[in-house]
């Protein structure tokens, strides 16, 4: 009885010893903090662009902390759009500091409305980037709030046109023609290739469809032609027929949707087109 009372005793004065060494400790550390450096564009293309994020993490205690964890989130018009996180184990130095650096990658297809924005040519969106750094302490892991608003840059819409049409040959009851598309892009950086799917009409007349066909990559501040086999029954070509056949203009149109860099871009195309004989 009496070495059970000796136990209980002395594990009460080792937790009462205890917790006056955390309390002791929780008194004598000073909470690291987290400041905002930079925010770089790494890179920037049709299909989004990538950020590169630096803070500093500045230790004011007379010993070395260890980063524990970091998430982060990227809003836009208040859309969650990208996500992710990176492994501990950076070292804060005693009473010094380390960077935090981190690239958040944003998809444009991800951001609401982002082919309107494209069409009206803004130059620009605004973006918000939230999470949490948390530090091993010896009080446990201390989480310190990520935050930071700025803009981001936008690609421009590369340009179609249509630049002519050829006839390959006629036969009883169809033409084999040639459509020439021109694609320009406005961009520094390349256009990668991509796919379009349109209905084609003559002299106002629809006389047939593009199907999932393929788009060639454009250089940057290029501009690549596009030739487009199309075979149209002479019937409903109407007038359109006999037009082309003696190389005169005709009116082309081209309505649907050309997917580039991961982006369904409206195609919406009119005009007189010359022939070419």
């Amino acid at each position: 009885m009496r070495s059970l009372r000796l136990l209980a005793l002395t594990s009460i004065v080792a937790l009462s010893g205890c917790a006056a060494l955390n309390q002791l400790a929780a008194s004598a550390f000073e909470k690291p903090k987290l400041t905002f450096r930079s925010a770089t564009l790494q890179s920037l293309d049709l299909e989004g662009a990538t950020l590169g994020f630096q803070f500093d993490l500045e230790n004011p205690n007379g010993f070395g902390l260890t980063l524990a964890r970091l998430g982060y989130g990227v809003e836009v018009e208040g859309t969650r759009i990208a996500a992710g996180d990176m492994p501990g184990g950076l070292k804060i130095p005693a009473a010094g500091k380390a960077p935090v650096t981190f690239p958040v990658r944003v998809r444009f297809k991800d951001v609401p409305g982002i082919v309107s924005l494209l069409g009206r040519q803004q130059e620009s969106i605004r973006y918000k980037l939230g999470g949490t750094v948390g530090v091993s302490t010896p009080v446990g892991v201390v989480d310190l709030p990520i935050s930071h608003e700025d803009s981001l840059k936008l690609p421009r819409l590369p340009g179609f046109t249509l630049e002519g049409l050829s006839v390959r040959s006629v036969s009883l009851s169809d033409l084999a023609l040639d459509v020439k598309l021109r694609v320009k892009n406005p961009n520094a950086f390349a256009i990668p290739s991509g796919t379009l799917d349109s209905a084609v009409s003559l002299a106002g007349s629809q006389v047939g469809r593009i199907d999932g066909r393929a788009l060639a990559a454009v250089p940057a501040q290029g501009s690549t032609v596009l030739t487009i086999p199309l075979k149209v029954d002479l019937v409903r070509a109407g007038r359109a027929a006999s037009e082309l056949m003696r190389g005169a203009p005709v009116d082309v149109g081209m309505h649907g949707t050309a997917d580039l860099g991961g982006l369904p871009l409206p195609l919406d195309l009119g005009g007189r087109v010359p022939v070419a004989k």
